[in-house]
């Protein structure tokens, strides 16, 4: 079975076709509004989340996401995440580099989604406490 997605708002349909290479693509919820409708069904299945604006991740949020293995967001600095709560959960936390913009960035993020379900560490991590000991 292919591990399932969610994006968060619209991206660039070569981020979308990269990912549906291996994995499945949820519907997309917005995070802010998480309380309603089919939420928490989309939520307990996602293994990944492809964060395409600054949204709060906390460990609040991560409860509602029990099998999340990666957060990946298309811009440089996402201080509203909580990278030490993720790394508690065992979660990736990835970002891009400054050279990415718009698209590129939004492929990249999908990327190292992509590393790591592959096992791979992830280009963009942020929480290197995840990496096996060498």
């Amino acid at each position: 079975m292919k591990p399932f997605v969610m994006i968060t708002r619209p991206v660039a349909p070569a981020a979308v076709e990269l990912l549906s290479s291996v994995c499945d693509i949820l519907p997309r919820i917005a995070l802010a509004e998480r309380r309603q409708g089919d939420f928490y069904i989309v939520a307990g299945c996602t293994e990944a989340l492809l964060l395409a604006t600054p949204e709060r991740v906390d460990d609040q949020l991560l409860r509602d996401f029990p099998r999340l293995r990666a957060l990946a967001c298309t811009f440089r600095l996402p201080e509203h995440i909580d990278v030490a709560a993720c790394t508690r959960r065992g979660v990736w936390v990835t970002n891009v580099s400054t050279q990415w913009l718009g698209r590129e960035a939004e492929i990249e993020a999908a990327r190292n989604i992509l590393d790591v379900f592959s096992g791979d560490i992830p280009r963009g991590a942020m929480n290197e406490v995840l990496q096996p000991a060498a």
